[in-house]
């Protein structure tokens, strides 16, 4: 096993608060996963995926969408009765993909980077913010 491999293991290693395990953070990861997968269905539908595509095509004429483009998450084909998620950015991803996505802290879009959820300001923004720095004075 090399160096690289063993630096890889240990960057994705989950360190536990003191007093908790392993099955009580799984359980509160599951719980993360799933209000954010309500967050997403509540702020985006799901839609058969030619349902979407008519609407897409009413909205951008001439804009050269595809009749059976993939998803680019899992690389499947959409088939007629796919259930899709489309997104303000108009890319749309299966249902079941774009929830685990966005279930894992996935912001933004797989393709054009902008935010799933229009308005919303993402986790890791909120997360980097600091709060601005007192001012320095100093006295001679």
């Amino acid at each position: 096993m090399s160096l690289l491999t063993l630096g890889r293991r240990h960057r994705h290693r989950t360190y536990l608060l003191p007093g908790l395990n392993y099955d009580t953070e799984a359980a509160r990861k599951e719980e993360r996963m799933q209000k954010r997968r309500e967050e997403l269905e509540n702020n985006i539908k799901t839609q058969h995926f030619y349902d979407w595509l008519a609407i897409q095509k009413e909205k951008h004429p001439g804009s050269g969408l595809t009749t059976d483009p993939v998803c680019a998450i899992c690389l499947d084909q959409f088939d007629q009765d796919a259930q899709i998620r489309g997104l303000h950015c108009s890319h749309a991803f299966h249902t079941q993909c774009l929830d685990e996505w966005f279930g894992r802290c996935n912001e933004f879009c797989p393709l054009c980077h902008r935010t799933i959820i229009p308005g919303k300001r993402p986790v890791r923004a909120r997360m980097m913010e600091r709060p601005q720095p007192l001012p320095i004075a100093f006295m001679a």
